[in-house]
């Protein structure tokens, strides 16, 4: 008796026919489309957390503005030039964010595409994913605190990162399956199939 499967094919079984090929086959392609979905629906959802986030902070800059006081106060600027600080730096720090989003959409565009930098997309892709799962389990951990963003604003926001976690945790799944592990290792250099 074996520990492996039997690996010699029966003399009475027929031969596998096309169309369960053609089944198979339309499966496992099945398996990176709903990656592809899974890593979009993630980007999607994130974009929708940089908003919110950029909405809260101008909402409550208080934080910001108190930093930016003592600043200013050190170099006698004004209250207004303190203000402007405030507002640039709430813009320029969702513009950053957004920049992110979109290269991570690119990135899902290479590995739709299939790309030739199709492996240095599908890796930054996971990394996101378990950096966004990463943060979920931070946010259980965390509570606002005495600001003037209303409360239903932090309950919608800490659901869309709860349901980015959650489809970067699927999206992190499929992509330890087969067929893109297959994927990647179809599209890998010349040299490191070797």
């Amino acid at each position: 008796m074996s520990m492996l499967p039997n690996l010699s094919p029966k003399k009475s079984s027929p031969a596998p026919s096309a169309s369960s090929q053609g089944g198979n086959a339309n499966k496992k392609e099945d398996t990176v489309k709903l990656l592809l979905q899974m890593w979009a629906l993630m980007i999607g959802l994130e974009l929708v957390h940089q908003i919110l986030n950029v909405v809260m902070s101008f909402l409550d800059p208080t934080s910001l503005r108190a930093v930016a006081k003592e600043q200013a106060e050190s170099q006698g600027l004004s209250d207004s030039i303190v203000n402007a600080t405030v507002v640039v730096a709430i813009l320029v720090m969702g513009f950053f964010n957004l920049i992110v989003v979109a290269i991570l959409s690119w990135m899902i565009v290479m590995v739709k595409n299939r790309s030739k930098r199709l492996p240095t997309a599908f890796l930054l892709l996971t990394i996101f994913s378990i950096f966004f799962i990463l943060r979920v389990l931070m946010l259980f951990f965390s509570s606002p605190g005495g600001t003037d963003v209303p409360m239903a604003l932090f309950a919608i926001d800490g659901c869309v990162q709860i349901l980015v976690g959650v489809s970067a945790g699927v999206a992190y799944a499929l992509s330890r399956t087969e067929q893109p592990v297959k994927m990647l290792s179809e599209y890998a250099p010349d040299d490191a199939k070797r």
